[in-house]
């Protein structure tokens, strides 16, 4: 029997719940999902990969400005465990859909504010090496363009500060406590071998990097994504589907335009992608409550329970499914974005852990 989100809300509240008003009920949604969330033993947890993570217009322009050698790549760590417990009991279980529209509720509470800037801090573990896995479409772009994998297989960990400007001038600084670590002692014993060489360059070192796009002629995709253009995006989510849908479409075409290979799956599969990057982009609380909705209409994703970022904080795992498995780390009473990863549960891919984020109006300024 399929449970819908009012049914399992039905078994969660009390008996007596049911002589109070509906406004009165409604204000405890968030708690009760919250007990639940709580009721929970820990078990073992993975993280996830993103998609492709345009983020803003900044990664699909400075990227290649920065980050050439890491065009293709996909990555994992070695210390991205976390913890997660299995699902509540019959009595108490909740689905994804059930989740999503209680994070819609929750991002929706969030006041609305603007900035000239567009801020993010985000912690990134990533695997290099020749036991990193690809995705079928990245594996194919990989063999077009003659990458080679490095000779030794390496988890390398970074935090990156990103400020987007609605002016199209941007600034990122990257290295910022750089990390590597390796999965065994024969494979660390290896790269001293060989001169202890340098696996990732781009990534050595802390630098500043100033963009000035603001005279660039953008392709149909890139303005889609540039702040303001997300700012506006709109806040229903019939109407937001509509955009989404045109974004894909977009991004097919573009995709077979430039590498001659077709992104790989559907538009549930993409848009749960693209999620990763809305969730932590400067869309409006609005936006990001109708783009929760929106996701508890797609299928394919699944509710694996609760979870811990990196960071100790609590939220629930929700799986997509693709080439690669996605996952993401949410609290549903904010609907905050915490953590994603991919690929392996075990070994995951890429771990994206998201410090803060929020608009600001000076560049360096943080919020």
């Amino acid at each position: 029997m399929n449970r819908t989100p009012d049914s399992t809300l039905q078994a969660l509240r009390p008996q007596a719940l049911d002589e109070l008003a509906a406004e009165s009920y409604a204000r405890r949604r968030e708690q009760d999902i919250a007990r639940v969330l709580a009721a929970t033993s820990e078990e073992a947890v993975p993280r996830t990969e993103r998609r492709r993570m345009p983020r803003l217009l900044t990664a699909g322009l400075a990227a290649g400005a920065v980050a050439a050698a890491a065009v293709g790549v996909i990555v994992a760590t070695g210390d991205s465990s976390g913890t997660r417990t299995p699902a509540p009991a019959a009595s108490q279980r909740l689905d994804a859909r059930t989740v999503l529209l209680a994070s819609a509720e929750g991002a929706a509470k969030a006041p609305a504010t603007t900035g000239k800037y567009w801020y993010t801090r985000e912690r990134e573990t990533r695997l290099v090496g020749p036991a990193r896995r690809r995705s079928p479409r990245s594996e194919a772009l990989a063999k077009k363009r003659g990458k080679k994998s490095p000779p030794v297989t390496a988890y390398v960990t970074t935090t990156q500060e990103t400020w987007s400007g609605r002016d199209r001038r941007d600034r990122t600084i990257v290295g910022i406590d750089r990390k590597i670590t390796f999965p065994s002692a024969a494979e660390e014993a290896k790269w001293k071998a060989l001169g202890s060489p340098e696996l990732e360059p781009w990534s050595a070192k802390r630098h500043v990097n100033d963009y000035d796009f603001s005279d660039l002629k953008l392709t149909k995709t890139q303005r889609n994504q540039t702040v303001s253009a997300l700012a506006k995006l709109p806040s229903e989510p019939k109407a937001l589907e509509k955009a989404l849908r045109g974004w894909y479409r977009d991004e097919n075409q573009a995709s077979l335009g430039h590498d001659g290979v077709p992104m790989s799956g559907d538009f549930a599969q993409y848009v749960f992608g693209t999620a990763q990057d809305l969730l932590v982009g400067p869309i409006t609380p609005a936006t990001k409550s109708a783009l929760f909705r929106m996701l508890a209409e797609q299928p394919g994703i699944t509710y694996l329970g609760t979870g811990t970022d990196r960071l100790g904080r609590k939220g629930a795992v929700l799986a997509g499914k693709g080439g690669i498995e996605i996952r993401l780390i949410i609290d549903p009473e904010t609907g905050q974005l915490l953590e994603q990863d991919s690929g392996d549960r075990k070994s995951p891919m890429l771990v994206m852990t998201y410090q803060s984020m929020g608009w600001v109006n000076h560049l360096d300024d943080r919020p």
